[in-house]
């Protein structure tokens, strides 16, 4: 039995209806139910592209018992994920995996021709650029958490080690190519991204995973920063990266001065 024949039977109507809207390109499946693997709590993703300057939006809805997520957005943005490297993390695997459900001119078959055919070796230059950029860019929700864990506020650390586990996560993601076929797994993809103990360690410990302790999460927050900055790869041929280069570096001496005066 293939996915298309268990979806449920009033999408084609519904499919109908988007194709006849204005600018309407293309109709896709995605998410779980494109991918095999959606459950009984599954939303139904649907992608509708468009032709640049068509409207564009997304909105959710409960239709014959689902939750039903529709995302219309223009070709040009999902084009984007075979020249950015953030882009390509999110949807690359949609588009590889995505079934059509309305494509009359083959635009989505050619998008989805190009995605699969994508080499991240491609992107990664610009993507070692990001991930230094995010990393250095968290340098100030490293200090908050300092202040934090100084000050004993746990409010303080636990806002602030939010922030940093979403940008070194994404860090993580973007210097290692690894791609998320759904936010599901978003944490364990970033903790395993690089194959180093330390951060895998620090950074599920950073994530709440097996603590609830917010000072334990900012001693780790710190220590998974330091090891991001060693594992990532620094782009060093412009100004703009070697500031940040700096100021990460700066960031990450302070960080580990900060755990060996701090009794735990």
């Amino acid at each position: 039995m293939t996915v298309l024949s268990q979806l449920p039977e009033w999408l084609p109507d519904l499919t109908r209806l988007w194709a006849a809207e204005e600018g309407v390109l293309a109709v896709v499946l995605t998410g779980s139910f494109a991918r095999g693997d959606a459950d009984e709590w599954s939303d139904l993703d649907v992608q509708v592209l468009v032709a640049d300057g068509a409207p564009i939006g997304g909105h959710t809805s409960y239709h014959g018992g689902l939750l039903l997520s529709v995302d219309r957005s223009e070709l040009g943005h999902r084009e984007r994920a075979l020249t950015d490297p953030d882009t390509a993390l999110w949807n690359l695997t949609a588009l590889r995996t995505g079934l059509p459900l309305y494509d009359p001119a083959g635009v989505f078959a050619v998008l989805q021709a190009k995605a699969q055919a994508l080499e991240w070796a491609t992107l990664a230059p610009e993507a070692h650029r990001q991930a230094a950029s995010r990393i250095a860019g968290t340098a100030e929700e490293l200090h908050k958490i300092m202040g934090g864990l100084n000050a004993g506020d746990g409010e303080k650390v636990a806002y602030a080690a939010l922030g940093l586990m979403l940008g070194l996560g994404q860090a993580a993601l973007l210097s290692t190519g690894t791609l998320i076929p759904t936010e599901n797994r978003w944490l364990t993809l970033a903790r395993d991204a690089w194959p180093d103990a330390v951060w895998r360690e620090s950074f599920s410990c950073l994530a709440g995973l097996g603590t609830d302790s917010p000072e334990a999460r900012g001693r780790a927050g710190l220590t998974a920063y330091g090891r991001a900055v060693a594992l990532a790869q620094w782009p060093l041929d412009f100004e703009q990266e070697r500031r940040e280069y700096a100021v990460a570096h700066e960031a990450a001496r302070r960080g580990a001065a900060f755990l060996n005066r701090v009794v735990p």
